[in-house]
């Protein structure tokens, strides 16, 4: 009888053990993420060699030296370089023909 409590509980232990086992950090993480319909989606990368803030027409955007960001901006809004917080140089203005593409900061400047 005490052999049975015995491999019982250990039974028991183990079971309970295995069930608050740590996700590992290398398992497969998948991210959504949600467009607004209307909205054309484009990226930029920040190749000048210095830290700039881009103005989008509803709020800015850091950008590190060397980052890449993707945008999605309503069609017809300008895309700007922001002078303290306000919209300054036009960089382009967003149109359907943008759509999915890629974009140099030094070649917008």
């Amino acid at each position: 009888m005490k052999k049975l409590i015995f491999v019982v509980a250990i039974a028991i232990t183990f079971a309970m053990s295995s069930a608050f086992v740590p996700i590992s950090s290398n398992s497969n993480v998948v991210v959504a993420t949600k467009h607004v319909q209307g909205e054309i989606c484009f990226k930029i990368k920040n190749d000048t060699g210095n830290s700039i803030t881009l103005h989008t027409g509803t709020g800015t955007a850091p950008m590190n030296n060397g980052s890449q960001k993707e945008f999605c901006i309503k069609e017809g809004m300008k895309l700007c370089i922001a002078d303290k917080g306000r919209p300054g140089k036009v960089l382009l203005t967003v149109s359907s023909d943008i759509s999915g593409k890629t974009f140099k900061l030094s070649e917008l400047m």
